[in-house]
């Protein structure tokens, strides 16, 4: 039976004050076979004053209601908003009172009273969040935000840290607290009326990516089927669609469809590209489940770009050298790149630090040519660049959350050397950004990774919601595709069929883990030149954790912290090229002359870069921030 959904969109205008409610009905003639006949759409009234406290753009949301005959198909409303939230850590062991130094587990006697967990936890103690901070988190946003969002990109880390010598992680335990904080999340953003409604039938679409300490031990995770891949669908069902069971099987990795036939997130399993996963040496060995990882991706990319769908990629760790090996993070690159027509960017958690990380298409499919041979890739421009590896080796190895160096008692357990480490982003990548020239008009030579903060009081718990353009949603007759199952069911065979080659000598040609060039009569997509999905620009939330410990009376509540086009990033858009806009400004911050109006203004601007990075909890000004 084909099925063709058709969308007539009225777009929320005016500023401030009364919205005056105007409505428009409009009748479109669709054929026959789809059943539908006529559509309705209206426009939606929000209350500013809310959206301005929260941070957000009021009069954001679009009405679409699909009608088949006289009878109502589907009547949603879309914000054009999305939330990423990531590493709950939640830890069942914590106690008030309890020392920094017994992970407050424990209660020590001689331990001060700045030294000791407060109710919602104490930012840089080396503790995982309580219950209440985890708790009351879920809470303020299904208050405040669960109605102003389309869907949520939850990007794991779901289990505390095996950080107590004297309370291992058992895998029982871990299994028992991802299905807690999965059903959870479930019934936080189910509406009200849906309890009835199949899961992901839900408004509120959840995409769950697995974190390096959901599994065990943390960081293993072996190629599927295993018992892991199978338990964590169970836990998952709510969010995975059925027809994806048996390549989810595979390695933990799938899509959703977040606004249908338009819009679609990719969960990709980053432990199989991670170098803490002994069970992972690189991308390139065809029996490496990261290298299967990137022939699922290849079909799937191409289908989504096939039925003119956009995306955003998803995981936990963030390719930034040294967490992947060389060659996961090359084909991370150049897949996000010759794929640049669909994918609006990618979005990680992990690292605790709030930070973005210019991707470069060029150094990686050099790296990658190195290994296999000449390719035809664009340069843009004559280069005489060394290749990726170099740069590898400027940055530390970064996956450890709760790295420790002795200091001070109370930043003890406090992660150590993390300024260093923005410092190497800023001089090795942010610096090294080329021009038009070398780039490409719109900065297409390059994509961006974000990473966001976290919950885990690390620094400061924080998250953040996206807004993207969804004003340019237009009515059209939907082209018709085949059914999700059959392209399932058909994918199952090709990668059987992949698998079973021969796994020595393969032409890159036909290595179906290396991308093939965009074709050039393609326009660039959303993260690069205006248009449908869009993102527009994100606000970050956070919660000042000493000032909740000075005033036990306070009311639990999430701050804006800063949105990106506020007065000191002053960001109109986020696409490609403000982001490279703001890396330059950033990377002039390290300029040693500071005599000159715009490198004073860099320097101001990068302080208060590292204050947001490490969320408002002053730890660039530490001792331990620099070693």
């Amino acid at each position: 039976m084909f099925r063709q959904v058709v969308v007539v969109i009225a777009v929320l205008l005016g500023l401030g004050g009364m919205l005056e409610v105007l409505e428009r009905s409009r009748r479109v003639n669709i054929t026959a076979r789809s059943g539908y006949s006529y559509i309705s759409s209206r426009i939606v009234d929000d209350d500013a004053e809310e959206y301005y406290r929260l941070g957000l753009t009021p009069h954001h949301s679009i009405a679409v209601t699909t009608l088949a005959g006289d009878a109502v198909v589907d009547k949603t409303v879309l914000h054009g908003r999305f939330l990423h939230v990531t590493d709950f850590h939640p830890d069942e062991m914590s106690k008030i009172g309890a020392s920094f130094e017994n992970r407050c587990h424990r209660k020590d006697k001689q331990a001060l009273p700045d030294e000791v967990m407060h109710r919602y936890g104490d930012a840089m103690s080396g503790c995982d969040s309580p219950l209440e901070l985890y708790e009351a988190t879920l809470q303020w946003i299904r208050d405040n935000l669960k109605d102003k969002i389309d869907f949520v990109v939850w990007t794991g880390d779901n289990v505390r840290h095996d950080n107590d010598r004297k309370n291992p992680r058992y895998e029982g335990e871990i299994f028992s607290m991802n299905e807690k904080v999965a059903e959870k999340m479930s019934s936080v953003f189910m509406d009200d009326g849906e309890e009835d409604t199949m899961p992901l039938d839900r408004r509120v679409k959840i995409v769950p990516s697995l974190g390096n300490n959901d599994v065990y031990p943390h960081n293993l995770f072996a190629p599927g089927p295993t018992l892991q891949t199978r338990e964590l669908y169970k836990i998952w069902r709510n969010f995975v669609p059925t027809e994806q069971l048996h390549t989810f099987d595979r390695g933990a990795y799938f899509f959703r469809e977040v606004i249908p036939n338009k819009l679609a997130v990719v969960s990709i399993n980053t432990l199989y590209l991670f170098k803490s996963n002994p069970l992972c040496d690189n991308c390139y060995n065809r029996k490496e489940p990261g290298y299967k990882l990137f022939q699922w991706l290849g079909f799937v990319l191409k289908e989504l770009r096939k039925r003119n769908m956009k995306v955003w990629l998803t995981g936990h760790v963030p390719p930034v050298p040294k967490n992947l090996h060389y060659s996961c993070h090359a084909k991370m690159s150049v897949w996000q790149h010759e794929y640049r027509d669909i994918i609006i960017g990618s979005l990680y958690g992990h690292m605790n630090i709030d930070h973005f990380v210019p991707l470069d298409s060029v150094k990686s499919w050099r790296t990658i040519e190195k290994r296999l041979g000449k390719l035809d890739y664009e340069t843009y421009g004559d280069d005489d660049e060394k290749d990726d590896l170099e740069t590898y080796e400027a940055f530390g190895l970064l996956d450890d959350d709760f790295e420790i160096e002795r200091g001070s008692r109370r930043y003890d357990n406090a992660p150590s050397g993390k300024v260093s480490y923005l410092e190497d982003v800023r001089d090795g990548l942010y610096a090294k950004l080329k021009g038009p020239k070398k780039a490409g008009k719109d900065g297409e030579r390059y994509s961006f990774a974000h990473v966001t903060a976290s919950v885990v009081p690390t620094f400061n718990p924080g998250f953040r919601v996206w807004e993207y353009n969804v004003s340019e949603l237009y009515s059209s007759e939907e082209q018709i595709y085949e059914p999700w199952e059959q392209f399932f069911a058909r994918l199952e065979v090709e990668l059987a069929a992949a698998d079973s080659q021969d796994t020595l000598d393969i032409e890159a040609s036909k290595d179906k883990t290396i991308p093939p060039i965009m074709p050039a009569d393609l326009p660039l997509g959303p993260a690069y030149t205006p248009q449908l999905f869009s993102p527009e620009r994100y606000t970050q939330y956070y919660v000042d954790l000493d000032y909740a410990a000075k005033h036990p009376d306070w009311k639990f509540e999430y701050q804006v912290e800063y949105s990106t086009d506020d007065d000191e990033y002053q960001m109109d858009s986020l696409l490609v090229s403000d982001w490279l806009k703001m890396a330059r400004k950033l990377a002039k911050s390290a300029t040693v002359a500071a005599d000159d109006v715009e490198t004073a203004g860099a320097k101001k601007l990068w302080k208060t870069y590292l204050n947001r990075a490490f969320i408002d909890t002053g730890y660039q000004d530490l001792p331990v921030a620099n070693k």
